[in-house]
């Protein structure tokens, strides 16, 4: 119950266009227009699709200590292709957002399509 898990595909035609030395952000927000992470992942980009998970160890320190993931009712799943691992969204960066946001803990399908490019 205190994870979010899902599948992430790329959109027709991206994977050419994804550096081999990107990162791929998985991010569980607390606003749909942004702000300060609940959990991320952040790893090499990895074969499409990618199965993950953001469990309690994914936790960020932004909100303070005592944030469990599994008391969350509401979260807003993204998942970014970032092409030099540096925050902040550059040209040919790529973005996808869960089509059903908001989400509690406890989500196990929470697919992403990664189908936007700045």
């Amino acid at each position: 119950a205190g994870t979010v898990s899902g599948t992430i595909r790329l959109a027709s035609g991206l994977a050419a266009r994804v550096p081999a030395n990107a990162y791929l952000y998985i991010i569980a927000r607390e606003r749909a227009d942004g702000g300060p992470p609940y959990a991320f992942k952040r790893l090499r980009v990895p074969g499409f699709p990618y199965r993950y998970t953001l469990t309690q160890a994914d936790v960020g320190g932004m909100f303070g200590e005592g944030i469990v993931l599994a008391e969350i009712p509401e979260m807003y799943l993204v998942a970014k292709i970032d092409r030099d691992g540096v925050v902040g969204t550059q040209p040919g960066d790529m973005e996808g957002r869960y089509a059903k946001n908001p989400v509690a803990a406890g989500e196990r399908s929470g697919d992403i399509l990664i189908n936007r490019v700045y």
